[in-house]
Parts: structure tokens; sequence; C-alpha cells
């Protein structure tokens, strides 16, 4: 091997060494990048918290602070008497106990119905299945609003207007959205099931009720989590069929404790009323929350 060649090999060593301490100089080291994340991750949960935490505190005000200027962001002394005070000059309880009634019926109604679609769109053989599930896929991006003149009419043409059951009929049927996720989570489930199942003489229901649906818990959650919180934030729905305030639901009475003009609002009743209407959903995310995360993963909505 000649001179030149080892001068010139031992140039493009030098240069690639110079390069890579260069770059590696150049990078943040790894203290430095998991403050950043850090950082970034607390002012992205502050800008979600803020809100919350600012309802909290409003709620907890008397009358003579929410005059006061500038308003103090945590007010002492606390006055948890609003909470009493929304309670005693509203129905509440009649609220809570409508949308329950709706969330209830339109909760059991809607599992059972994309149950039993997701199960027959999955692992059941038919002709015209996979053009019927693009069918159902499709209506996901019809637009609410698209609907709700011929629902108003066909409910008023049945003489249901001004009762709970527009509010229930048309999500009990299923939504695309749950049929999806339970076909979804259906095709994780190994085939060779149903199969063994069918081999010892057990019957289509039998394997969907006895061994395919004790397996889908938390699709199931999920979809859950999905319709309490669809049926529980609803407004525009029961702002036009419920006609009685007696069969107002959390957001309809969230309506009548806002007022009707600006004068009559009492902020911190609202935000009383906000904190206590959003509670339960809390609860039901934090208690349900390992197979919300287990369901959207293997029904592929993992981001």
């Amino acid at each position: 091997m000649s001179t030149d060649t080892l001068r010139t090999g031992a140039n493009t060593t030098q240069k690639l060494s110079a390069k890579q301490i260069l770059r590696s100089s150049l990078k943040p080291s790894p203290t430095i990048e998991s403050i950043f994340k850090y950082v970034v991750v607390i002012l992205v949960c502050a800008a979600f918290f803020a809100p919350f935490i600012y309802a909290i505190s409003t709620s907890l005000k008397s009358q003579v602070q929410m005059l006061q200027q500038p308003r103090a962001f945590f007010p002492l002394p606390l006055h948890p008497k609003n909470y009493v005070e929304v309670f005693n000059s509203y129905p509440v309880i009649r609220y809570f106990r409508n949308t329950l009634i709706v969330v209830g019926a339109v909760l059991v109604c809607n599992l059972l119905v994309s149950s039993f679609a997701g199960y027959a769109l999955s692992r059941i053989q038919w002709k015209g299945r996979e053009a019927f599930f693009m069918l159902t896929v499709s209506t996901m991006f019809m637009p609410l609003f698209l609907l709700l003149l011929p629902r108003f009419l066909i409910f008023k043409e049945l003489g249901m207007l001004g009762t709970l059951l527009p509010l229930i009929i048309a999500p009990a049927l299923g939504s695309p959205t749950s049929i999806f996720l339970m076909r979804q989570y259906y095709r994780s489930i190994p085939m060779d099931l149903s199969e063994a199942a069918m081999i010892d003489g057990c019957s289509e229901f039998g394997i969907y009720w006895r061994i395919i649906l004790p397996l889908t818990k938390p699709a199931l959650a999920t979809i859950a989590i999905f319709t309490v919180r669809w049926r529980w934030n609803d407004f525009i729905q029961p702002l036009i069929y419920l006609q009685s305030e007696k069969l107002y639901t959390v957001t309809m009475g969230l309506y009548t404790i806002m007022g009707t003009s600006a004068e009559e609002i009492n902020i911190h009743h609202v935000m009383a009323f906000v904190i206590m209407s959003i509670a339960p959903m809390i609860f039901i995310f934090l208690a349900a929350q390992r197979h919300f995360v287990e369901g959207t993963t293997h029904t592929g909505l993992k981001g």
C-alpha cells in the first residue's frame, strides 16, 4: 500500500472524527432534553387544567368577591354554601334524574346493539357483509344537524315531543362508532375459540354470549365511556325535543341557571353547577381508565 493512500485514509478518519465530535457537541444532553420535555408537558397540562381550576375557584367565591377588582384567583374565605344555594334554588336532583334515565337507557341498548352488530360484521360470513360495514362506517361522517329536522318531524308525527323518548330511541339503536369499535375488537380474538366451541356443539348465540362477549370488556368499557359522555353533554337535542322544565336534563339545567340575559347570570352559582355536572364524568373515567386504555389499544385508536 502506498504512502499517499495511507495519508488519504488518515485524513478521512480525522475528518469523520471531527464531524462526529461536532455533532455530539451540538446534540443536546439527555438531561437538558428531559428537562425540556417535562417543561412542555407541564405547560400543556396547565393549559388544560386552568379552566377547571378557575371554575372551582369561582364556585367558592361570594357575590362580594365576584365584584372585587382585581378578582382573587383563590378566594379567602371559601364559600362552599354556593353549592347548597344551587340545590335550594333549582331542581338539581330532577336534572340529574332525567339525565340518568336517558344515559342509562341509551347505554344499555347501545351496548347490546353494537355488540350484536359488531359480532355479525366480524365473525359471521354472509354475502354483502363488507359492503354493509362500509355503509355503516360512512354514516359516521354525517353531521348530526343534518338529521335533526327529519327526526323532529318523525317524533312529532309519533306524538313523542315533550317526552324523553326522542333522546333515547335514536342513539339507543346503536352508533356507527360503537359498531366499528366492537368489530375491530372482535377481529382481534382468534377464530379458533369459536371453531372449538362449535365442535363442542355450542350454538352461534352461545358462542357470542358465553365465550366471545366476556372477552370484550375493555371495548365495552370504552364504548360505555363514550356513550355516557355523549349523552351527558348533549344540549342541542334536549333543547329541540323537550318542552317542559320537568324533563330538563343537566345541560338544560345549566342553560336555565345561566338565565336569559347577562344581568341574570350568577357566575358563582353557574360554576358550582358546572363542577357538580362534570364530577360524575371524572369519576367514571377514573374508574374505567384501565379498560379504556386497553380497549382503545386493541380497537386501533392508539395514536
